[in-house]
């Protein structure tokens, strides 16, 4: 436990200690095929988790990124720390320590473990890796390079066999080139992200598609009973494995009804109410003289969340176009643990990414029931980053639960209806 803790609390090596490091590390730049694996909270339901790493060289030293088909994620750090190196997640106070298995100067194998620090809790996954081709080398699957991309919708309904008379029917939508299949499943309280795999050729195809992002540890195995139909397990996380029938179909055209749907107020007609401590440990609430006769948009999200992530700079984008015409946007922040240090230095850390210039307040924690005592106004809270549009007199006019990120290709459908719906509150006298 010591140990793991000091690997993320580690201070960074600097830019002249890195770039002293190079030479001693110049066989790690590569496209590695890396695993985790993943353990029940019992030990058992043992599965594997594969993904991308992409490591290079820069004039100041390593760069990492976590791969999951088109989808690249940058590591905040990457450093090497003795024979060992450490990537970090700071955003999710969480690191990768891995040490070459075949020796420096010829680095084809990787090996050790992901620790995320979750506050009351440590996550820790065991990593292994093996260097496929040049980190220059982008397109690591000759079967994609000509092969034309062939896009479709999925309905999926999953079942836990622990409830066998409960199901639940969710959207998926995928692309396939070649032998590679990505995509996302899209829950309302937002998407998965990219989940990519490999098809096998034949009558009897079989589908295995992962992902790893830092938070999310996914797997999906399936098979193709035809051609628009494929029936599998999901592994949704740690002990959660779902079993699962995907049947092809036309997207729906719902657009964002179901999302506008899920979450209410009580009463509309009364001004909503919130409150939160700022950096400086004041308290903020609606009553701020800088929100007064102004559209406000409320974002109730935590730096845990990676749909907040995807959602930020979207926000970001719309405070900046629209804020001289009188829009406020404030975050509500609901994070693990009661810890108002730790919290506040992930809030600084996810505005230092983002580049965030509208205020983010410490609103309380995930635990059960703070949304309920902090915003008792809501009714059926469901989804992180909820979404609620206030218009100039603080009523609630809208709330959209959760988001969709790039992999659903909605992304700049979203920024467009949340742009509209905030300029017909603005325009409104």
């Amino acid at each position: 436990m010591k140990k793991a803790l000091a690997l993320i609390f580690a201070p960074l090596l600097s830019c002249t200690a890195l770039a002293q490091s190079t030479s001693a590390a110049a066989d790690l730049a590569c496209n590695w095929s890396a695993q985790l694996t993943v353990s029940g909270p019992d030990g058992r339901g043992s599965y594997l988790v594969q993904f991308g790493l992409l490591i290079e060289h820069t004039y100041t030293g390593l760069r990492a990124a976590l791969v999951n088909g088109s989808d690249r994620m940058q590591f905040s750090s990457a450093a090497q720390r003795g024979s060992g190196f450490i990537f970090r997640l700071d955003q999710y106070d969480a690191a990768l320590s891995t040490h070459c298995t075949t020796g420096l100067k010829a680095c084809t194998q990787l090996e050790g473990e992901y620790v995320r620090e979750k506050g009351s809790s440590i996550s820790r996954y065991p990593f292994s890796a093996r260097c496929v081709s040049p980190a220059s080398d982008s397109d690591r699957d000759s079967s994609r390079a000509s092969a034309p991309a062939v896009i479709s919708d999925w309905q999926f309904v999953f079942k836990d066999s622990r409830k066998p008379d409960t199901e639940k029917k969710l959207p998926g939508h995928f692309t396939q080139q070649g032998r590679h299949f990505e995509g996302t499943i899209e829950p309302i309280s937002g998407d998965y992200g990219m989940i990519s795999g490999e098809i096998s050729e034949g009558q009897d195809a079989e589908l295995h598609l992962s992902r790893f992002d830092g938070i999310h540890t996914l797997r999906l195995d399936g098979h193709f009973v035809s051609s628009d139909r494929i029936e599998g397990v999901f592994h949704a996380g740690p002990g959660t494995a779902l079993n699962f029938v995907a049947t092809r179909t036309i997207a729906d055209s719902a657009g964002f009804a179901e999302a506008e749907r899920l979450t209410s107020v009580e009463n509309p007609s009364e001004a909503f109410r919130f409150h939160g401590l700022d950096a400086a440990g004041n308290t903020v609430t609606q009553n701020d003289p800088r929100f007064r006769g102004k559209v406000v948009l409320l974002d109730i999200f935590g730096t845990w969340c990676p749909n907040c992530h995807d959602e930020a700079p979207v926000l970001e984008g719309l405070y900046k176009q629209l804020h001289a015409r009188g829009l406020e946007i404030v975050g509500l922040s609901y994070e693990y643990v009661d810890d108002r240090v730790r919290s506040q230095r992930l809030l600084e850390i996810y505005r230092r990414k983002y580049s965030i210039d509208f205020p983010l307040l410490l609103a309380g924690t995930t635990d059960a029931g703070q949304i309920a005592a902090t915003l008792p106004q809501l009714r059926n809270f469901g989804a992180y980053p909820t979404t609620i549009f206030l218009d100039r007199h603080g009523r609630v006019r809208l709330i959209h639960a959760g988001f969709s990120g790039p992999a659903t290709g909605r992304l700049e459908e979203v920024r467009q209806n949340f742009e509209r719906t905030i300029v017909k509150l603005l325009d409104e006298q």
